[in-house]
C-alpha cells in the first residue's frame, strides 16, 4: 500500500470544514473526476466518476471517529481508504489534513494512467488541486 498525506490551512473554523465534508452531494464541485456523489444515510455514499471517456460506479463506506474531527471513506476494489482530519487552529481558521492509502497497481487497472512514479505524482498533484478547490469554495461563501 502507497501512503499520501496532504494538509491545508482554510480560513473558516472548523465546524464549516466538518459540514463541507458531509454534503457527499456537493463533492464534484471540488474532487476532480466526481461526476456524481450521494449519501445514502450516514455510513454509506455512491459515487460516479469519470474515468477518461468512460465512468465508474463506486459504493464507499464513511465513519466518523474523533469526536467529529476525523472521517473515514472506504472503498473495497480498487482499495482505497482515506482519512480527513479537522484540526481548528483557532477560532477562524482550520488545518484539513488528508491521509490516502492506495494500492498503486489496483489504482491503475481501475482508473488507469500512467505506471510507477509517474502515477503516484499525478495523484499528488490531484490531490493538493481538490484541496485548493475545497479552501476556495469555502472561503467564498463566508
Amino acid at each position: 500500500m502507497s501512503r499520501l498525506e496532504e494538509q491545508i490551512n482554510v480560513d473558516v473554523p472548523a465546524q464549516e470544514v466538518w459540514a463541507q465534508l458531509h454534503r457527499i452531494d456537493e463533492y464534484p464541485m471540488f474532487v476532480d473526476g466526481v461526476k456524481a456523489a450521494a449519501a445514502h444515510g450516514s455510513s454509506r455514499a455512491h459515487l460516479d466518476i469519470r474515468i477518461g471517456d468512460g465512468e465508474q460506479a463506486f459504493e464507499t463506506r464513511l465513519a466518523d471517529r474523533g469526536n467529529g474531527q476525523v472521517m473515514d471513506w472506504t472503498v473495497d476494489s480498487p482499495e482505497l481508504k482515506c482519512a480527513f482530519a479537522v484540526n481548528p487552529l483557532d477560532d477562524e481558521h482550520t488545518q484539513l489534513q488528508v491521509r490516502l492509502e492506495y494500492d498503486p497497481e489496483a489504482v491503475r487497472a481501475a482508473f488507469g494512467g500512467p505506471k510507477g512514479f509517474a502515477q503516484v505524482h499525478a495523484i499528488e498533484e490531484t490531490v493538493r488541486a481538490d484541496l485548493e478547490k475545497f479552501k476556495d469554495l469555502l472561503e467564498k461563501r463566508q
